[in-house]
């Protein structure tokens, strides 16, 4: 069997859903061609013919490939694409509810002190968009552009659902996400140290706070409750400061200077 880099795709992806290698390469090959005997499934896909009738009994199993009388011997076709997704979907669902139905009743209570350490950069997107998908009253976001990309369909979805949405935007955006405050990239703690930072509260319940630098991700989840406070009062406070200078620049700057270094200067407290 030549596994082009497609076929990989599939074959990882499949196995990602609990498919062994072997059972991912025998469905592929029958949706390549069928019907196919056992021992010219083997033949086509490289798996060992001592194999294959074990990798053919899981997938029955699984209502994935089913068999037919050919005019010699038994041969298999396979469960369409379509069919196989609307039912490892349907399965799927199923046993999550009866999971979350078993937990319920097992459930003690939560303990919201700890705090949950994130060090990959799609970790800190998943926790992000189930943030989003979960909120019900109020989404603070401070954000830049790569993750804004990333995370404005779940936005956009809680939006549509009647979640009210405050975003700080690091640089220009032509967005149209709640309320949207743009934050200049220059002379900022972000810009001075070469990274980006994301920080999110949910419901004012949960908090995600990280950086990003180059390859490096560290981010922080919790909902403990001076965690939350801390960072929903981090954005507010920005916020507060973006109001503040939209509306009275030309005195802030005439007091802390053309780009308030006065201002940023936090040890001392000083008129120019």
């Amino acid at each position: 069997m030549v596994v082009n880099n497609t076929m990989k795709i599939a074959i990882n992806k499949l196995t990602q859903l609990g498919f062994s290698e072997y059972e991912a390469k025998a469905y592929i090959t029958l949706l390549k061609e069928h019907p196919l005997t056992a021992y010219e499934i083997a033949k086509n896909s490289g798996i060992p013919t001592s194999k294959i009738y074990e990798v053919i009994k899981k997938l029955e199993n699984r209502r994935t490939i089913q068999s037919i009388h050919g005019e010699r011997s038994k041969m298999y076709i396979p469960l369409s694409p379509d069919e196989f997704i609307l039912g490892f979907r349907s399965t799927i669902e199923e046993s999550l509810q009866a999971v979350k139905d078993e937990l319920k009743n097992i459930k003690v209570g939560m303990d919201t002190s700890y705090t949950w350490h994130i060090k990959n950069y799609d970790g800190l997107i998943h926790k992000a968009k189930r943030m989003f998908d979960t909120a019900r009253m109020t989404i603070l976001l401070s954000a830049w552009p790569p993750e804004m990309k990333l995370l404005s369909e779940s936005l956009n979805s809680a939006e549509e659902r009647g979640v009210k949405i405050a975003v700080i935007h690091y640089g220009a955006a032509n967005l149209k996400i709640g309320q949207l405050y743009i934050h200049p990239i220059e002379n900022t703690i972000y810009s001075e140290r070469g990274l980006r930072g994301v920080t999110i509260v949910a419901d004012s319940r949960e908090a995600l706070n990280g950086t990003i630098v180059s390859k490096k991700t560290e981010a922080i989840w919790s909902m403990n409750e001076g965690f939350v406070i801390m960072a929903e009062g981090y954005i507010r406070h920005d916020i507060y400061q973006m109001k503040i200078v939209k509306r009275f620049n030309p005195h802030l700057k005439k007091m802390f200077g053309e780009t308030y270094e006065k201002l940023r200067d936090v040890h001392i407290d000083k008129d120019l």
